[in-house]
C-alpha cells in the first residue's frame, strides 16, 4: 500500500495582496508552494479571482463598456501572474495560471477546483473568529465543501517543522477508535512532512465511556466510585494509545510522538499544538450545512479559531458541494510575452519608455528588460565595429534606455502603488 499521497497538481489561490509585482516570493504561501513543487515535482496552478462590485451587477452589467473595463482589470492582473509564473519557471517549476472574473469568491474558487481537479489547494489563511458555528468565511467553506484537500497557510509561520495530526477523534462508533479516514489523514500529512522534512505528532482526544452501572440504571444521578473511574480511564487510555500508535507505526512515525489526552478534541488539539510548538495541524473535515453546525459537535472550525498554525484539511470521502459552473467565464490575458521580452525586448515593446510605464510589471523585471535591450544594441555595435554585418542601429535608443532606467529609479524599489490597477 502506498504510504504517500499522490500530489501532481497544486492549486495556489492568490488574494489581491499577492497579485502584485514586487518581491512576491516573500509570501509564505508561495514559499511553501515552491518547496512542495521542488520536492514533489508537481505542477503549480496559480489562480486569482478578479472582481469589482462596480462592474459586476446592475442594469448595465453586460454593457460593452462594462465588459471592456472588466477585461482591462483581468488583463492587468494576468500580466502580473505571467511575471510570477516566469519567475517560478526560472526555478525549473512547472507553472500554469489563470485570472477569472467571478463572484462570490468562495464559489469562484470551488468552480476552479472542480475544473482543475487539483490534488491539493493552497491558500492564505484569513480571520477565523468563531461564533457558535454561525459565522463563516471562505476558509471554512473551502474546508467543508472542497472536493480536494486544503492547506491554509498562516503568513506568520515561516517554516513547517512540526505537524500535529488529529487522529481517532470521530466519536461516531466507540468501537472504532481509528478508521480509514485516519489513514488517509496521516498519508496526506506524511507527504507534506516528508517534502518539508517535518516531524509528525499524532494526537488523540478521548472521553471516558459511561460506566456500566449507570447504563443499567442503578443510579443515574450517582457518581461512579473513584477506583472504577480510574480503572476505566486506564483501560480507555490503553485502547486509544494502542490504536493510534498502530496507525502511526504504519507511517514510520516515532511512537514517542503520539499524544493521548482526555478531553474534547477542540480543546485538546490546540493544547497539544502549543505544547509541541507545532507549525501545522492536520485535520479531517466532512461536508455539513450551516444548520448542522448548530446541532452537532464541531472540531474543525473552533480549532482553526484557537490556533495560529497552518491548517491542512484532509477531506473525507463524502459528496462535496460544488456550485454550478459559469458558462464561458471571462478570463484575463497578459498584455505581453514576458519570457520573449527578456530575450528580444524590441520585438515586444515599441520603445524603452513603454517598458518603464508598465506598472503591472515589477521594477526589477522592467530593469532586466531594459538591460537586455541595451545589451542587444551594444552587441550589434561591437559586431559592426569589428567588421561584421552593418545593421540599422539606432544609437539614440541607448539614451531612451537610460531615461527609462532613471524613471524606474525615481519610483523606488517597491515600484508604483498597488492601487495602480485600471479603475472602474
Amino acid at each position: 500500500m502506498n504510504r504517500k499521497a499522490t500530489i501532481n497538481t497544486v492549486l495556489v489561490v492568490l488574494g489581491p495582496d499577492l497579485v502584485r509585482p514586487e518581491r512576491p516570493m516573500q509570501s509564505a504561501l508561495l514559499e511553501r508552494a515552491v518547496s512542495l513543487a521542488k520536492a514533489r515535482g508537481c505542477v503549480l496552478e496559480l489562480f486569482h479571482v478578479c472582481h469589482d462590485a462596480n462592474l459586476g451587477a446592475g442594469l448595465f452589467a453586460d454593457d460593452d463598456r462594462q465588459v471592456l473595463k472588466r477585461k482591462r482589470l483581468l488583463d492587468h492582473d494576468a500580466t502580473r501572474l505571467a511575471e510570477l509564473a516566469a519567475r517560478l519557471g526560472e526555478e525549473q517549476i512547472d507553472v500554469n495560471y489563470e485570472v477569472r472574473w467571478d463572484h462570490p469568491r468562495t464559489d469562484a474558487i470551488l468552480r476552479k477546483i472542480a475544473d482543475a481537479r487539483p490534488d491539493l489547494v493552497m491558500k492564505q489563511a484569513r480571520d477565523h473568529r468563531y461564533l457558535f458555528g454561525i459565522r463563516t468565511n471562505t476558509d471554512w467553506e473551502l474546508g467543508r465543501r472542497s472536493p480536494a484537500n486544503v492547506w491554509l497557510v498562516n503568513e506568520r509561520i515561516r517554516g513547517i517543522d512540526r505537524i500535529v495530526a488529529a487522529v481517532g477523534n470521530d466519536f461516531g462508533d466507540p468501537a472504532d477508535i481509528t478508521t480509514s479516514a485516519d489513514y488517509e489523514l496521516l498519508r496526506a500529512a506524511s507527504t507534506v512532512a516528508n517534502s518539508l522534512r517535518a516531524a509528525i505528532f499524532p494526537v488523540n482526544a478521548y472521553q471516558l465511556p459511561t460506566p456500566p452501572q449507570l447504563l443499567a440504571g442503578i443510579g443515574a444521578t450517582s457518581v461512579a466510585p473513584t477506583s472504577m473511574q480510574q480503572a476505566l480511564r486506564e483501560q480507555t487510555f490503553r485502547q486509544h494509545s494502542g490504536a493510534v500508535r498502530a496507525v502511526a507505526s504504519y507511517f514510520d512515525i516515532d511512537r514517542d510522538n503520539v499524544r493521548i489526552r482526555e478531553g474534547q478534541p477542540n480543546v485538546v488539539i490546540p493544547q497539544v499544538a502549543r505544547s509541541v510548538e507545532a507549525d501545522m495541524i492536520a485535520m479531517g473535515a466532512k461536508t455539513i450545512g450551516r444548520l448542522e453546525r448548530l446541532v452537532r459537535s464541531l472540531t474543525f472550525e473552533p480549532v482553526m479559531a484557537g490556533t495560529d498554525c497552518d491548517i491542512l484539511i484532509v477531506r473525507e470521502g463524502d459528496a462535496s458541494q460544488v456550485p454550478d459552473a459559469v458558462p464561458k467565464p471571462l478570463r484575463g490575458e497578459p498584455k505581453y510575452d514576458l519570457n520573449k521580452a527578456l530575450t528580444w525586448p524590441q520585438a515586444v515593446f515599441d520603445s524603452p519608455a513603454q517598458v518603464a510605464r508598465q506598472s503591472a510589471i515589477s521594477c526589477e523585471l522592467r530593469n532586466r528588460i531594459l538591460q537586455a535591450w541595451e545589451y542587444d544594441i551594444r552587441a550589434e555595435m561591437l559586431a559592426e565595429s569589428e567588421g561584421g554585418t552593418v545593421k540599422d542601429i539606432d544609437a539614440g535608443t541607448l539614451d531612451e534606455i537610460e531615461a527609462a532606467k532613471a524613471r524606474l529609479e525615481q519610483q523606488g524599489p517597491d515600484g508604483p502603488s498597488p492601487a495602480d490597477r485600471p479603475t472602474a
